[in-house]
C-alpha cells in the first residue's frame, strides 16, 4: 500500500510539473506572438493591469489592436502557477468587461484610448455579478 501511495504521489507531482511547464511555454508562444511593445504615439494606448496577485503591469498597443492581444498579454504575464484560464478584464470607467465574448473588438472602439487601467478578474469571482444580472 505505501508503495501504491508513492506511486500515485509521484504521478501526480509529475502531472502537476507537466502542467506548469506545458504553461510557461504557452506563455512564451504568446508574448513572442505579441511582438514589440508600440513606442509612444497618438495611435498608441498604454493598458495598465492589476493582477489577481496584486501586481502591477503596463504595455503599449496600438489602439486598432484587438482585446483578444490585451487578454493574451494578461495571460502571458501571470504567474507561473496560475492557470488564468477563465477571466474577464474589467474598468470602472468607462465602464467594460473585456472577455472572451468580446475580445475582437478593438481597443479603441471598446474605449480605452489613449489610457486605461484595467484589473483581472477570475470567473470564479465574477461570478455574483453575473447570477445578480441574469436574475433581473
Amino acid at each position: 500500500e505505501t508503495e501504491r501511495a508513492e506511486a500515485v504521489e509521484r504521478y501526480a507531482e509529475e502531472e502537476r510539473q507537466r502542467t506548469v511547464t506545458e504553461r510557461a511555454e504557452r506563455r512564451i508562444a504568446q508574448l513572442q506572438a505579441l511582438g514589440q511593445e508600440p513606442p509612444r504615439g497618438p495611435d498608441v494606448t498604454t493598458v495598465a493591469v492589476r493582477m489577481p496577485d496584486g501586481r502591477r503591469i503596463a504595455r503599449r498597443f496600438q489602439k486598432a489592436a484587438a482585446l483578444r492581444e490585451v487578454r493574451l498579454w494578461v495571460e502571458s504575464s501571470s504567474s507561473a502557477d496560475a492557470s488564468m484560464v477563465a477571466f474577464e478584464l474589467r474598468s470602472n470607467y468607462p465602464r467594460l468587461v473585456a472577455s472572451a465574448n468580446n475580445e475582437a473588438l478593438s481597443v479603441e472602439a471598446a474605449g480605452l484610448h489613449p489610457n486605461a487601467a484595467l484589473f483581472v478578474c477570475e470567473e470564479e469571482d465574477c461570478g455574483w455579478e453575473r447570477e445578480i444580472r441574469d436574475s433581473m
